[in-house]
């Protein structure tokens, strides 16, 4: 960590601040760390990331379990996970069904995250300085649900459309909300949130709905034709 450089944002706005004064519980911090792919990865969340001080929401690893609680515990009944509930239910069932090896790395500020898979690689989900520091609580959810979905098999298929935030004209968007990929996923658990999200406040409700219509307006070569 020592070779990366970064600023810490308001942790107010963020959640960072809501959702840590939850996870410094070390059942928390055990079941988050042997769930969702961090276990076996020390090396990649150590050295400045966090390892040594999980509760220091200053600091990669605890805002990576601020979004592990929220996955986990915003569905009203969360014990539910079934794949016939809203994706507010199953979406954390489904990043730990996906996802087995999360590393956090500085990155090079061209993507918050990236998901490799296939013959002959290293099957892996990477998470960067963005990631942590670009996003708030509700949206490192997102990126989770997204990666997930790629590293279920789904990729991008699209180019953005003209005049999205996220590149108009590059690839990396969906074709369409019916194609079910990963910025659908994102949106749709983003959608939930801000609908029947438990554990936790209107300001979060409210950054989760913006960023879910981000996603709609930009994400997708043919717009879903409506929003949240």
């Amino acid at each position: 960590m020592a070779s990366c450089s970064y600023t810490v944002p308001d942790k107010n706005a963020s959640g960072d601040n809501l959702y840590g004064a939850i996870i410094c519980n070390q059942a928390y911090i055990d079941y988050f760390w042997n769930t969702y792919g961090f276990s076996g990865n020390k090396e990649y969340w150590d050295d400045g990331f966090g390892w040594e001080d999980p509760c220091n929401t200053d600091k990669p690893l605890a805002r990576a379990f601020n979004a592990c609680y929220l996955l986990t515990y915003s569905a009203e009944d969360f014990s539910n996970e079934s794949w016939n509930a809203p994706i507010l239910n199953w979406g954390r069932r489904y990043v730990r069904n996906n996802i087995d090896d999360l590393r956090s790395l500085c990155g090079d500020g061209s993507a918050i995250a990236r998901a490799y898979s296939g013959i002959f690689v290293d099957d892996r989900v990477e998470v960067y300085l963005g990631f942590f520091y670009s996003k708030d609580v509700p949206g490192r959810a997102e990126t989770l649900i997204h990666e997930a979905r790629h590293m279920g098999g789904k990729s991008h298929n699209a180019n953005f459309p003209a005049g999205s935030v996220f590149g108009g004209g590059k690839s990396g968007a969906d074709s369409s909300w019916g194609y079910e990929g990963a910025w659908m996923y994102g949106a749709l658990y983003l959608w939930w949130f801000f609908a029947a999200g438990a554990r936790t406040t209107s300001a979060m409700k409210q950054r989760a709905r913006q960023r879910g219509n981000l996603v709609i307006d930009n994400a997708f070569a043919t717009h879903p034709g409506f929003s949240i």
